[in-house]
């Protein structure tokens, strides 16, 4: 049934993606749509290999400046459209074998998304935290300069000044 069903949902693929809108290079979402169609041609066995190529797709998204609400947006929108699209051209069970691989490919998308966020925000914080500490230093540095100045000016005084 998935090899089939695969190829049928194939056909859908220029209605999920919005090609007409976003053209047929690279459309928004469509290494959620090649990861749905990977694991329904699949079938229910474990992919890992799944996992990896929609984790590397999303990261080089993200490594090109796209926002992760963008990348979970078009996720959302192509699991959107591919289950309507499914409704309307598949049996009842195709349908629900659909949605249970739509549902499982936008937990790994959201996942990836999350994980990358969250690789994100603890290296901002680390250099956040470098930074406060450079501040700190350079903090001490100054009032170091700024005693070792007075010293120097009081010790130039009493040279100075008239015995």
């Amino acid at each position: 049934m998935t090899r089939p069903l695969a190829v049928r949902l194939e056909v859908l693929r220029d209605e999920v993606l919005e090609t007409a809108r976003h053209g047929t290079e690279n459309p928004p979402g469509a290494e959620v749509w090649d990861a749905i169609l990977r694991r329904v041609a699949a079938g229910e066995g474990d992919d890992t290999e799944l996992d990896l190529s929609l984790r590397e797709a999303i990261a080089r998204r993200l490594a090109w400046g796209e926002a992760e609400a963008d990348i979970l947006a078009s996720a959302s929108g192509v699991a959107t459209r591919l289950i309507v699209a499914s409704d309307r051209a598949l049996g009842h069970r195709e349908r629900l074998f659909v949605a249970e691989v739509v549902a499982e490919i936008g937990a790994l998308a959201a996942r990836a998304v999350a994980l990358a966020a969250l690789g994100r925000a603890g290296r901002e914080r680390a250099e956040l935290l470098r930074e406060e500490r450079l501040v700190f230093r350079l903090e001490e540095a100054r009032a170091r300069q700024q005693r070792d100045i007075r010293a120097l000016e009081g010790a130039l005084a009493e040279e100075e000044a008239p015995e």
